[in-house]
């Protein structure tokens, strides 16, 4: 696909001495050039370059004092040149022309805001299933309609807005605020989230029934949201935090012998462009017949001449073979590799509290290597759960 495209657009390709190799490697990475084919014969160094590249490459090669010996043009651009005299080349620049203005009438492009939880493309996704997306005829959209039905359709958001700037629709968009997701439970309890003895309390709502010092073990009750007034009770959220002395073990095993995997050299691919909706096979040499394969999808949009954005999407699907062997570890190696995950474990469940003592016991049998560690620390076992109510349920 690569070499098509190369085609289309058209590619340069230039010729310097061997001895400015280095140097002119060094301008085409500093300026973020893309350079190809890049090889060393006869005592030169070529390399083929976008036509659209073109005056920019030549003048950082002459800025740099390295010496071009030649210069070919190969592709499309270069082809129509030759033929610049025939009418039927004239003609096709012009149906070009012509379809290039009626495109105007068509979503090329569209960009969301506003989404920080739910991805692009599962907004996209939505779009395109009330029938909204690249490709689509822009006088035939009813945004009110297209607003509305969207929002019934989708719980993750409260509020969408679609404005049309040129083809490029830019979607605004407002999430859903959801009471579990950000804990703003209507009524709830702090319960222990581990067993131990209680350090210190900071309390901001709701009715301690503990005490400092006091020995609690998991699951207990510490801060109630049952509030009783004059007259009966509320019933509230509970918030705070509650820090007890406590002792947490962790455990981590590696087994002396394991799997790992290994990618072959063999790769299957398929290319597929999406235009205004439709997808169109380019290449496929996909044939199902690899046993154990990880699958990598990219796509971009295409880009004509690096300024003007087709709606094309160039979506190329990979294919990686790989195999499994089993390896096996000796003790000094999966005592390694042990420590290595113990060390990460604690770093994450431990970041939050204050360790006061750690030791670590191993144990050593015919099938692995086996590490327990205990930690006692300072830590917030304040565990937030809602309390079931009516309200709540609605």
């Amino acid at each position: 696909m690569g070499m098509l495209l190369d085609f289309v657009f058209g590619r340069v390709n230039f010729e310097c001495n061997e001895s400015d190799t280095e140097s002119c490697i060094n301008e085409l990475h500093r300026n973020g050039i893309l350079a190809k084919k890049m090889k060393r014969e006869n005592e030169k160094f070529s390399f083929f370059i976008r036509l659209s590249k073109y005056k920019k490459v030549r003048s950082l090669l002459d800025k740099s004092g390295i010496k071009v010996y030649s210069i070919r043009g190969e592709g499309l651009p270069f082809f129509l040149m030759r033929y610049k005299k025939r009418y039927g080349v004239i003609v096709g620049a012009l149906v070009f022309c012509v379809l290039l203005y009626t495109s105007k009438n068509y979503v090329w492009q569209i960009t969301f805001s506003g989404n920080e939880n739910i991805s692009d493309s599962a907004v996209e996704k939505e779009l395109l299933d009330i029938g909204f997306g690249v490709g689509t005829y822009i006088p035939s959209v009813d945004y009110y309609d297209l607003c509305n039905s969207f929002l019934q359709r989708s719980e993750d958001f409260s509020f969408i807005s679609v404005n049309m700037e040129g083809t490029t629709a830019k979607v605004e968009l407002r999430e859903r605020k959801k009471r579990n997701e950000d804990k703003g439970y209507f009524a709830s309890n702090l319960v222990a989230k581990y067993s131990g003895q209680i350090e210190s309390m900071t309390v901001y709502s709701g009715k301690t029934v503990v005490e400092k010092e006091s020995v609690v073990k998991e699951g207990d009750l510490l801060v109630s949201g049952f509030y009783e007034k004059a007259y009966g009770f509320d019933i509230i959220r509970s918030t705070g935090c509650v820090y007890a002395y406590v002792t947490r073990e962790f455990e981590v095993y590696v087994p002396f012998e394991k799997t790992v995997k290994t990618y072959t050299n063999n790769r299957q691919t398929k290319s597929v462009v999406s235009f205004f909706g439709r997808d169109i096979d380019i290449y496929s040499d996909i044939k199902n017949n690899f046993e154990k394969y990880d699958e990598v999808i990219d796509r971009e949009r295409l880009v004509l001449f690096d300024r003007v954005r087709l709606p094309l999407v160039l979506t190329k699907t990979s294919r990686l073979e790989y195999t499994e062997e089993t390896i096996k570890l000796d003790e000094d190696g999966a005592r390694k590799e042990a420590e290595l995950q113990l060390s990460k474990i604690l770093t994450e469940e431990l970041k939050d509290s204050e360790v006061l003592e750690r030791s670590v016991e191993e144990t050593v049998t015919d099938k692995g290597y086996k590490l327990k560690c205990k930690v006692y620390c300072i830590t917030d076992i304040a565990l937030e759960k809602e309390i079931q109510t009516e309200k709540n349920n609605t």
